[in-house]
Order: structure tokens, then sequence, then C-alpha cells
């Protein structure tokens, strides 16, 4: 069992600060950091060394998790790279993903194989159904939990760090992958939702030194959805989070995303005979309204009022 205090990217830990125009051996550390996780091409820097395209890296990284963009390898940059986090990237050569990719059905299946060696029993999958059942509640997507050997969409479980499929070592908490058709793991089902198991130790809820399995299902959930890491630092697909911590919640940036990759429906009712009346939201997350009242809809055929309200 690990002791939960495993350095995340201890390679970078004692990396020098660099300023543009450095040469460090330890620089390659910084550099295959920002090729992992999508900020920098492979064969396009001068390794050990700041470069202008290293540089351009680091800057990217910088904006993205809210640091004064220097293009330099200072201490806030070395700070935000020794945290632990998905294991996912956030860019793809550069670019952030888009975020039209969604499953084409509307009934996802998964299932549950090895269990994590640090809790007693099996309540982390009573955690991650619930880190499931928040998302069922944001999105029309029904999940049903089968067994393993019945063809799920997603397969959950607890893995060592070099885990087959996707690499969890030095740092990384877990993975998992997009819907079929956009997958940087597979695209091939079952989908993985896989927790580093042998170099942190997972809990439910806050503890010291150990990471709270609800929280981290939440994220990985998302990308499991669709969802790419967000740039708002406090949302659940936030790239990192500490241990001793929990964040159950779906914020607004979480639920802005979703809800672009699946629209709801408009609600409709009918108060009356010959009437029906039609509710929806609109791009401007405000209240849209038509009627039917037997004969002609209100205001116009292809018209809509404009009710108003912010709704999130």
């Amino acid at each position: 069992m690990p002791d939960g205090r495993v350095e995340a990217f201890n390679h970078i830990a004692s990396v020098g600060l660099a300023k543009s125009g450095t040469r460090d051996p330890g620089l390659e550390h910084v550099q295959s950091f920002l090729q992992r996780f999508g900020y920098l091409g492979e064969n396009s820097f001068t390794r050990g060394m700041v470069d202008e395209n290293t540089s351009e890296a680091l800057k990217k990284y910088q904006a993205r998790n809210a640091i004064p963009l220097s293009g330099s390898f200072d201490e806030l940059t070395r700070d935000a790279m020794t945290s632990t986090r998905c294991a996912l990237p956030d860019l793809d050569n550069g670019v952030a993903f888009s975020t039209t990719c969604s499953w084409k059905k509307r009934s996802l299946t998964y299932a549950f194989d090895v269990d994590s060696t640090d809790i007693p029993g099996t309540p982390e999958f009573t955690a991650v159904r619930s880190a499931i059942r928040t998302w069922a509640g944001a999105v029309q997507i029904t999940f049903t939990e089968v067994t393993n050997q019945s063809d799920p969409d997603v397969l959950i479980g607890w893995r060592p760090a070099n885990d087959a499929d996707y690499n969890m070592v030095g740092g990384t908490l877990a993975h998992s992958d997009y819907p079929l058709g956009c997958g940087v793991v597979t695209n091939n089902r079952p989908k993985p939702v896989h927790f580093d198991d042998s170099e942190h130790v997972w809990s439910v809820g806050a503890a010291a030194n150990a990471y709270d399995v609800e929280s981290v299902a939440l994220h990985e959930f998302g990308h499991i959805l669709g969802l790419q890491h967000s740039g708002v630092n406090g949302a659940v697909m936030w790239p990192t989070i500490s241990s001793n911590f929990t964040l159950r919640v779906l914020q607004p940036d979480d639920l802005a995303g979703i809800w672009a990759l699946y629209p709801r429906p408009p609600a409709v009712v009918s108060w009356g005979e010959n009437r029906l009346d039609i509710f929806g939201l609109g791009l401007d997350s405000a209240m849209w309204h038509k009627a039917w009242d037997g004969t002609h809809w209100l205001p116009s055929p292809d018209g809509w009022d404009r009710l108003g309200g912010q709704f999130h």
C-alpha cells in the first residue's frame, strides 16, 4: 500500500528556475511534462533549453493555470506542475480540445472490476455511483450499472500506476477517456475510468494525504461525457486536485460545458383544451416561450417570447 506521500512530478520539483534562453539538462523534465499534456510538440524544441517553442508552451500552460505569462520556468509554474492531477492532456498539440465530442446515444452502461486496496469493502464503488448520479442530474443520459461481463460502455477500477492502457506514473491520480470517435486512450468499448492505486491513497471523504474517490470520479466522468479540462480554477474539470479535499458539486463552468454538449429540450405543458405552451432556455440563459391556441402559433409561427431571467 502506498504511503500517500508520493511527490507529484518530483523530477520537476528539483529543476532550477530558468528564464528564456537558459540551458539546463534538468529542463528536459519540464519539456517532457509539456509534451505529455499537449503543450509542446514532439521534436519541436531544443532539449534542455528554454528555447522559443518551449517558452511559448510555458505561456500556454501559464495561461490555463492563471499564472502570469512569463514564458519562463518560474516558481509559480513549478508549483503548478508539481500538483497531483488527471492523466489526460490539457491540449492536443498545443490546441484546446473541441467540446463537440458527445455520445450519440442517451443510455450508457457501466461496471466495476478491481477495487482499491486502501478501503475495506467497496464503499469506493458507492462513491463513484454518487458521482455518476451527479452527472445524471445535469444531463439527459441514463446510466445503468451492469456486470463487467455484460459489455459495458464504461469499466471502472483501480490499477497500478503503469496502467497498460494509459500511464499514470509520476503524479497523476486517474485517467478516463472521451466518447467513442474522439478517444485519446481507445476508440473501443469499454471506456476506462482507472484510478492509480500504487502511488496514492484513496478515501471516501476528506482525509490527510488521501484523495476523495467521489471528487476524482466526478472529474473523470466529465471526460467520459466529452468535457475537456477547464481553464477555470475551482471547476470540477480543472485538471489538478489536492489531497484532504472534496469537490462533489458541479460548478457553473462544468454545467455550461455539459449543456453545450447535450442541449436540454424544451418543456411542453397543456393547461386547457387546444392549448400548448412550450418553454425552453435560450443560448442567452433566459427563458423563452411560445404557445399553440388551437389555430395559431403565438407570438408567430417562428417567433418566441423572451421571458427573461438568467438560468444556470
